[in-house]
């Protein structure tokens, strides 16, 4: 057998002088010299492709690898689609490399399936060997992970960065650790993940929103504030008003609606005039209505009024003086009350504002 049918085998091999594999080497190492040397711009996208192709045994569609990258081969590697590489990555393809769809890796990662005998007599003669390293679909390795020899890592795992991959990773999980072991079921680790977004109020939102507003309802009455939102308000005309007013926001919880508000830099009318106190300053300002959110003592109605402040660093709102979980939250985020304000009705209601100079 040629050292190459060994490699190839998985059996111990020799690399030689004037080999074939030697010169296989240099192509694949001249190809990545070429492809981390181009210059970034619309002008080298038709020649960066074309090189990634020709390192990488196997690629899908849309495939897109940061320089700088090395491998020792590249007809080992197989990658599937939408497949992501970052910065400084290593593949050291004695045996096969597989990816399968999706999979994105962070930087200064490594794939060896290059191996050298624990012997050292064996190890000092020049003898080696490759095991494959195999992973799954929807896969995110984390920045400076690297993955050992005759790995397999599963489907819809995440390998937490600094990992080192030295055993086999079931599909599902999140692993992390030195040696790197699954620490939750994906599962679980989506229940815990929060993301937070906010955006503006559409037409599809309208029956979410309006829900909203009625579990919010529920609980003023419920925490001893029955009078702040009577009467069905506010109804589905207060909010279309709102959303032609541009001011009408939704809070999304990892892609679910959770929350909504009025948010405007504008003039108030029912603020003109404020007794018992007066506004910080005279300033304009954004206006604060009609925070709701679908669950409590989750921070979303937080998260909606630090984000109104990032637009508009001089913000007015007001509220019902038996709401107080509002006022203590308002008093959290370092509002200050300023006064006592009256709505169209008549209603009164406790007028703060926070301004960052």
């Amino acid at each position: 057998m040629t050292e190459k049918e060994k490699m190839l085998a998985g059996m111990l091999y020799r690399l030689e002088p004037g080999s074939e594999l030697l010169g296989e080497q240099a192509r694949a190492k001249e190809l990545c010299r070429r492809y981390n040397a181009l210059p970034f711009g619309e002008e080298t996208e038709g020649e960066r492709e074309s090189l990634i192709r020709q390192i990488i045994g196997k690629a899908g569609k849309n495939i897109c690898v940061q320089p700088s990258f090395w491998c020792d081969y590249g007809f080992h590697i197989t990658v599937g689609d939408d497949f992501y590489v970052n910065h400084n990555c290593v593949m050291l393809d004695v045996a096969p490399i597989t990816f399968g769809d999706r999979v994105f890796i962070a930087p200064n990662c490594g794939f060896y399936t290059a191996g050298h005998p624990i012997n050292r007599e064996v190890r000092n003669s020049g003898l080696e060997y490759g095991r494959p390293i195999t992973v799954g679909s929807d896969v995110w390795i984390g920045g400076n992970v690297v993955v050992l020899p005759g790995v397999t890592i599963g489907d819809n795992v995440v390998i937490g960065a600094g990992s080192v991959v030295n055993r086999d990773i079931p599909s599902g999980v999140v692993a992390v650790g030195n040696p790197c072991r699954p620490v939750r079921t994906m599962e679980e680790a989506c229940r815990r993940e929060r993301l937070l977004d906010i955006r503006k109020t559409e037409e599809r939102d309208i029956e979410k929103v309006l829900s909203i507003y009625e579990q919010a309802r529920k609980f003023m009455a419920e925490a001893g504030n029955p009078g702040q939102w009577t009467g069905g308000y506010p109804a589905e005309e207060d909010l279309r008003r709102d959303m032609e007013r541009g001011g009408s926001y939704v809070c999304l919880e990892n892609g679910e609606i959770a929350a909504t508000f009025f948010f405007l830099v504008a003039e108030e009318p029912t603020y003109r005039v404020i007794r018992e106190g007066k506004w910080l300053n005279e300033e304009p300002y954004g206006v604060v209505h009609r925070v709701a959110s679908a669950s409590r003592g989750r921070g979303l109605a937080s998260y909606c009024l630090s984000w109104c402040l990032e637009q508009c660093h001089n913000v007015r709102i007001d509220t019902h003086r038996d709401n107080i979980p509002m006022q203590n939250m308002l008093g959290k985020l370092g509002f200050v009350r300023c006064g006592i304000v009256y709505m169209e009705d008549g209603s009164e209601r406790i007028a703060f504002q926070r301004c960052d100079e």
